[in-house]
């Protein structure tokens, strides 16, 4: 995960998107945190978002919460970032699926591509974007700000309809994994309801 550079996902975007033309007459990207971030960028540019029929934001990563993440955004932060964060970030899985399917353990250095992807997407203008989107947030999410979220969305320039979630226990309590049998599995039959009755309105 350290090796990876901005560039590099967004170059995942487009292989998806291009598997997604040949599986299909149309895309819709379903995306998750930075997957938002990165379903964003897409949606600005031409080549990315050909064929691009909607987009569906789960948690979308428009800003990191925590005021420690200001760290990312400093000059040099990549050199000196290791020494005073730690090598590694780590986290304590909350159970033996999360254990299983998530990384709980990875190289400080694989947040700074995401950094850069997310000042990236807060520098761009996206009035001019056509795709609807769906936007399913919290306001008590703990992981990304949902303020950054509302901001980037209210200069969007196309159909949007936001879906503001609470979660309860025993949904996920930092309130970021909003659907999934893993972490919040009492959100997932409403979520799938939501997203289904959007992509239906749209014609998809």
């Amino acid at each position: 995960m350290a090796e990876a550079t901005a560039g590099d996902w967004i170059e995942d975007t487009a292989e998806a998107m291009a598997i997604g033309r040949l599986l299909g007459d149309r895309v819709v990207i379903i995306s998750t945190s930075t997957g938002g971030t990165l379903a964003a960028i897409a949606a600005t540019d031409p080549a990315l978002s050909q064929d691009l029929a909607g987009i569906v934001m789960i948690s979308p990563n428009f800003g990191i919460r925590s005021a420690a993440a200001k760290i990312l955004d400093m000059p040099f932060a990549r050199v000196w970032g290791p020494m005073v964060a730690g090598a590694t970030r780590s986290f304590t899985p909350q159970n033996a699926e999360h254990a299983r399917y998530w990384t709980t353990s990875y190289p400080t250095l694989a947040l700074f591509p995401m950094a850069a992807l997310v000042r990236h997407a807060n520098s761009l203008d996206y009035s001019a974007v056509t795709v609807p989107a769906l936007v399913l947030y919290a306001q008590q999410d703990q992981v990304v700000d949902p303020a950054r979220t509302e901001s980037v969305m209210a200069g969007w320039g196309g159909p949007k309809q936001m879906e503001q979630r609470v979660l309860t226990p025993p949904d996920d309590p930092y309130s970021h994994v909003i659907a999934g049998d893993v972490l919040s599995p009492g959100q997932t039959a409403e979520t799938v309801a939501l997203i289904v009755a959007w992509a239906k309105g749209q014609g998809f």
